[in-house]
């Protein structure tokens, strides 16, 4: 299993879109070069700020390979986020995540059935994990928009006991 050793700061970039709505990865370049002259070396793609739940799976990938590509001429450690509203799609971009290589997977909730206990989303993890059973996961807490405001120290233990790729997972705004 690679390690998750992420230090510094990590930049939740932006996907470039068209003034039609379609994903443009010809900026990704130019992106990749700005935030390399900026000392930045690690990115997180198809985050919330990245839009990645409003992507298409298709786009999602794509938009993740333009980075990948840039990671290795920059040397970024590269985090994706994966999560979504269709299981099956999100089984797909862990397994296309681990297949080009990323250093990690981040992860969000269920985000229609939410899930009813901190059982519950453990088990939902350990079935992405197993997806892609050679890249760090970490769990996406953002319980603004997921409304999952489960005891986080109480979920972190159970997923470090139950799922051998978990890694942690990073926080965003909220009171949990």
């Amino acid at each position: 299993m690679k390690t998750a050793d992420f230090k510094g700061m990590m930049a939740p970039v932006f996907t470039g879109f068209t003034k039609e709505y379609e994903l443009n990865v010809s900026i990704v370049p130019q992106y990749a070069e700005y935030l390399s002259r900026h000392k930045v070396k690690q990115v997180l793609v198809n985050g919330t700020t990245g839009e990645g739940v409003s992507m298409t799976t298709a786009e999602r990938k794509l938009n993740l390979e333009a980075w990948m590509t840039e990671a290795k001429t920059h040397g970024f450690t590269v985090m994706v986020q994966i999560g979504g509203t269709c299981f099956q799609e999100v089984v797909e971009l862990a397994k296309h995540a681990e297949s080009l290589n990323v250093h990690a997977v981040l992860c969000l909730p269920e985000l229609f059935f939410t899930p009813a206990s901190v059982e519950d989303l453990v088990d939902y993890l350990r079935d992405v994990g197993e997806a892609a059973p050679a890249t760090p996961l970490f769990y996406y807490h953002i319980p603004m928009f997921t409304r999952v405001t489960f005891d986080m120290e109480v979920f972190a233990r159970k997923c470090l006991e139950a799922i051998p790729t978990f890694r942690g997972l990073t926080f965003a705004g909220g009171v949990t």
